[in-house]
């Protein structure tokens, strides 16, 4: 896998009105860069992408949105609403993504 492709799907689905994620792998980038974004740890791994999509969501859900993009990315998360393992690999794309944003 090209981790920065994903990545950068991503970056770019946040500068459209209805651009949907549309894999595990975009969803996982996603998570990866809003936790780098909002300044938490890397987060554990868990089973599915739904598991990692309600960490994230009690993890930020009292602090403010960072930013617009941030909230971008967000909503693009919110919207995916497949239910997807995590495969090794996806998790490294999360990790990659968390590492790559700056």
């Amino acid at each position: 896998m090209v981790f920065y492709i994903n990545k950068q799907a991503v970056e770019i689905k946040t500068k459209f009105e209805s651009a949907p994620l549309t894999s595990p792998n975009e969803a996982c980038a996603a998570i990866g860069m809003l936790c780098k974004i909002y300044g938490l740890a890397i987060p554990q791994k868990r089973e599915m992408v739904s598991g990692m999509k309600e960490d994230l969501r009690a993890a930020v859900k009292a602090l403010p949105v960072p930013s617009e993009f941030a909230a971008k990315i967000m909503s693009l998360l919110d919207g995916y609403y497949k239910d997807d393992p995590v495969t090794d690999e996806i998790y490294e794309l999360l990790v990659y993504s968390y590492n790559q944003q700056k």
